[in-house]
């Protein structure tokens, strides 16, 4: 059963679930009932930590790089004192995990919420250095008149186990389906309001959920969360990928060197998802670290919206 006390919901996925890509049906359904409920879901070994370790070794390398200063355009994530960077994970075809870039466990949770063939088009991550002091200002990935239903939901696949110490994720549980766009600072940035925050942490307070190394949390976009300090030596990679709902046409691509194309196509065929990616000469983004940085997750059906 799912572990579920002033907490997100841990669903402990079995060796055989990993292993297949073949989700229980009582887990399914406990997954889809708590990305409903409470915004998000951790799935606890949905990846091979042999994986993860490998991953997590490549772009630690990278995140050296950037710090001294080899790396041009980084993007420094808000509320940062330089201690959180948004970071391009290795886009090489020998870190092109399946259970990374097309995980058939997520892809049966996320397909049960936003439809069939979810579509990957937001993929970086948020790298947060040690020793960082600063948190985030609570927020929402979504700016403007955002929907009032789930339309797109992120993918966060920490490297390490992760712990308050070291910069669990504040979480308010349930604010995905109780704040309206109305609860912004600010109309066309993601920004709760202050006197909203009082009131709802007299109801639901926020949580910070240890979460292993190895799994696989789902978060509805709309989910009022907030990034925290680190506060031990090592650095703490979390991938942060976002799918959208098919119907909803989200447009935004990020760059992809071409060479990759057969891997990425055998992994949508295999996980019933869309890796939404634009596809150029392998030299333009042999220096993936300098992607450029966006985050335009509008849709072209949904006018009211708007983006700084």
């Amino acid at each position: 059963m799912p572990v579920a006390i002033d907490s997100p919901v841990i669903i402990p996925l079995s060796d055989e679930e990993r292993s297949t890509g073949v989700i229980a049906e009582n887990h399914l359904f406990d997954a889809i009932d708590a990305l409903f409920n409470d915004g998000v879901v951790v799935l606890q070994n949905a990846i091979d930590v042999e994986v993860i370790d490998k991953l997590n070794e490549k772009m630690k390398e990278d995140t050296a790089k950037i710090m001294n200063g080899a790396v041009k355009g980084i993007h420094w994530n808000q509320g940062s004192d330089k201690g959180n960077v948004s970071q391009v994970p290795p886009i090489l075809k020998e870190y092109m995990f399946p259970q990374v870039y097309a995980n058939k466990l997520a892809s049966s949770v996320l397909s049960g919420i936003l439809g069939p063939q979810p579509e990957l088009h937001y993929i970086r991550s948020n790298t947060l250095l040690g020793n960082t002091t600063t948190r985030q200002k609570v927020h929402k990935d979504v700016r403007g008149r955002h929907l009032s239903h789930p339309y797109a939901i992120a993918q966060n696949i920490c490297l390490i186990d992760v712990t308050p110490e070291n910069g669990s994720t504040e979480l308010w549980l349930g604010t995905n389906n109780s704040s309206p766009w109305t609860d912004h600072e600010v109309m066309h940035l993601g920004f709760v309001a202050q006197d909203k925050l009082d009131e709802r942490s007299k109801v639901r307070p926020p949580v910070y959920a240890p979460v292993k190394k190895g799994s696989l949390i789902l978060r509805d976009l709309r989910l009022w969360h907030a990034g925290m300090p680190n506060h031990t030596d090592e650095t703490r990679v979390m991938l942060a990928f976002v799918y959208f709902a098919s119907w909803y046409q989200n447009t935004m691509k990020q760059k992809f060197p071409r060479s990759l194309r057969p891997t990425i196509e055998a992994m949508e065929k295999e996980s019933k998802t869309k890796i939404v990616v634009d596809y150029v000469d392998d030299e333009e983004v042999k220096d993936y670290l300098s992607v450029e940085f966006q985050t335009l997750f509008t849709s072209p059906h949904h006018p009211n919206q708007e983006v700084a």
